[in-house]
C-alpha cells in the first residue's frame, strides 16, 4: 500500500528525529531546534502529520489498560488480493498495526482484544468472513520488553540508527517516503 513519495528535506528530517524522542516538544522548542523561524516550524509540522509522515500519539502497554490477550497475527492471503485485503483489516478498530511480508506470511497484523473470547470473536468470525485469506498464525503476546518508536529518521547528522552508515551516502540532501495516507486517499478515488 505505497503511496506517492512525499520529499523530506533536511529540516523535516531534524524536527521528526526530536519527535521521536519527545512527541509533547513545543513547536517554538522544535523552530529553535533546527533552526527555523515558529511559522516554519508550524508549516512543517502540520505538513507532516497531514501527509501522514508523522503522527503523534501516547506508546501504551496494553496489559496496563486492560488489553489482556494482544497478538500477532500471520496471514496467508491471496497475494492478487493483497491490498484489497490489507485495506479492509486496516478499518478494523482492534488492529494496530498491517504490513505486507516475506516469508512464511503475507501479510502481519497486529490485534489487541481484552480477553481470549474477544480474541476469538476476532479469528473465528472477522477474519473468517474476508474472502482471500487462506490461513492465519497467531502468536498471543505474554509479555512486552521493548516497544520503540525512537528508531532514528536517515540523513540526521549524528544519528548512528539512521544515517546510512555502511552503505553508500546520496548526494541529495532531500529524502523519500511513502505516505500511507496519500495511498489511502489514491484507493478511494479509483475505487
Amino acid at each position: 500500500m505505497a503511496g506517492e513519495p512525499i520529499t523530506l528535506d533536511a529540516v523535516d528530517r531534524k524536527m521528526i528525529a526530536l519527535l521521536q524522542k519527545d512527541g509533547r516538544i513545543t513547536t517554538q522548542a522544535l523552530a529553535r531546534a533546527v533552526g527555523v523561524s515558529d511559522v516554519t516550524a508550524r508549516r512543517k509540522l502540520r505538513r507532516l502529520l497531514g501527509e501522514g509522515v508523522v503522527q503523534i500519539v501516547a506508546g501504551v502497554d496494553p496489559f496496563q489498560i486492560g488489553y489482556e490477550s494482544p497478538v500477532i497475527i500471520g496471514l496467508k492471503v491471496d497475494r492478487a488480493r493483497v491490498d484489497e485485503i490489507a485495506e479492509k483489516l486496516c478499518r478494523h478498530p482492534s488492529i494496530r498495526y498491517v504490513g505486507a511480508a516475506t516469508g512464511s506470511s503475507d501479510l502481519i497484523i497486529e490485534v489487541v482484544s481484552a480477553s481470549n473470547h474477544e480474541l476469538a470473536e476476532f479469528l473465528l468470525g472477522y477474519l473468517s468472513t474476508i474472502p482471500g485469506i487462506y490461513e492465519t498464525e497467531t502468536s498471543l503476546v505474554l509479555r512486552i520488553y521493548k516497544q520503540s518508536w525512537d528508531w532514528g529518521v536517515r540523513g540526521v547528522d549524528g544519528d548512528g540508527a539512521g544515517d546510512g552508515a555502511g552503505r553508500r551516502r546520496s548526494r541529495s540532501r532531500q529524502m523519500v517516503v511513502d505516505s500511507p495516507k496519500r495511498s489511502r486517499s489514491k484507493a478511494a478515488r479509483r475505487g
